[in-house]
């Protein structure tokens, strides 16, 4: 009889619960929080951005030790350690010690988006059909929207506007995924470690192209990702619970994402059209908050970028996974990731520094706009070869 953690459907559980802890608990729960921190003079507006920086600081060295340990352990077990790091993180951000403390807290979580972003879809694919992994991958995706929807709607009625009692929640939260997806989150031993996969061509020029594509894109997501909230509270004048809950419609647009864009809108258009739609749809977020002041438009925009941010991520993973083969998906994914959060701090550095001269949340958002077009344009370089089973 197959062991639990060997059946694909409780394989495909546990790793969309990684994906929803990593990334929609341990990593999006800063972003709702940021108005009551600021109301509670826990950061500055400024600070905000830095401690941002500090965040994708850590999913960069994440990115390094992931690459790194899962040659010498193995994916499983370095996923559920960087599971382990995220819950103490959001743990002790509970503890108001200073902007320094939580930039500490923010750098070990970094560890655990890194973790569950890289390790997650490689662990579901293991051991399934070429013509199902698009689909699981594109489901494990739509966990980290789960995570944001779940978090921001509930959010204010369990914790008010008290951040301590926020992170207390999300660290509770992270801790029931973890215990329902610790026997899952195991890597399975395939033929895709066979030396005939060894053997396949990687097509590096290619997956220059798609890492310069998906870099710029890490930048144009950045004033969503960590300002929304604190732009409809600041700018918009809104109550923080409001402000909070904004996030859940973004979450909604991260849910939908990978399905939507990865599996069934590439199927009908192909993934290499899907990569170049979710650019533009990334570009017209930016562009409603740049040219309306409708609270309505701003909070729509959420779920606009959130449906191109995970459908962008979905399809190069995808596009990973066919240019460098399952033998090479972890470490050039990895490498990708790696690019990723590089510009995810440059972004939110440069965010920051824009606010504190006084140029207000806007600039961000131009700034988002300009990298969703450079995006765009590297996304129509990377074509894949004819020689791959487009289903890969």
């Amino acid at each position: 009889m197959t062991t639990l953690s060997e059946r694909t459907w409780y394989r495909v559980l546990a790793c969309t619960l990684g994906m929803l802890a990593s990334i929609g608990l341990v990593r999006y729960a800063y972003s709702p929080l940021v108005p009551a921190m600021i109301d509670h003079h826990w950061l500055s507006s400024s600070q905000v951005g830095y401690l941002g920086t500090v965040n994708f600081i850590g999913n960069v060295i994440g990115a390094f030790l992931c690459a790194w340990l899962s040659r010498r352990f193995t994916g499983g077990v370095v996923c559920r350690v960087a599971l382990l790091i995220g819950l103490v993180s959001v743990g002790l951000s509970a503890i108001d010690f200073g902007p320094w403390w939580l930039a500490g807290c923010r750098l070990m979580a970094g560890l655990t988006a890194a973790g569950g972003m890289i390790l997650t879809p490689a662990l579901v694919a293991q051991g399934v059909r070429h013509d199902q992994r698009a689909k699981l991958i594109s489901t494990v995706f739509a966990g980290s929207g789960l995570g944001v929807i779940l978090l921001s709607l509930t959010l204010p009625l369990v914790a008010g506007e008290s951040p301590a009692l926020g992170w207390l929640y999300t660290a509770a939260l992270t801790l029931a995924c973890l215990v329902i997806a610790w026997p899952g989150l195991k890597t399975r031993i395939t033929s895709d470690s066979s030396s005939k996969t060894a053997e396949q061509t990687v097509y590096r020029g290619r997956l220059v192209l798609l890492g310069i594509a998906y870099l710029f894109a890490a930048a144009a997501i950045v004033p969503h990702s960590i300002y929304l909230a604190a732009y409809i509270h600041v700018v918009l004048k809104q109550p923080i619970s409001f402000s909070m809950m904004v996030y859940a419609i973004y979450g909604l647009g991260i849910m939908l994402g990978g399905p939507l864009m990865g599996s069934l809108v590439s199927r009908f258009i192909g993934r290499y059209l899907t990569l170049v739609l979710c650019m533009i749809i990334g570009m017209i977020a930016a562009l409603m908050i740049l040219f309306t002041t409708g609270v309505w438009v701003a909070v729509a925009s959420g779920l606009v970028i959130g449906i191109a941010q995970m459908g962008y991520a979905s399809i190069v993973t995808q596009r990973v996974l066919a240019l460098a083969g399952p033998g090479g998906h972890i470490k050039w994914w990895s490498r990708l990731t790696i690019l990723f959060n590089i510009s995810m701090a440059a972004a939110a550095f440069a965010m920051g520094y824009m606010i504190h001269l006084g140029m207000g949340y806007l600039a961000g958002f131009w700034m988002a706009a300009g990298c969703f077009a450079a995006s765009m344009i590297f996304a129509f370089m990377v074509t894949i070869p004819k020689g791959i089973n487009s289903k890969v």
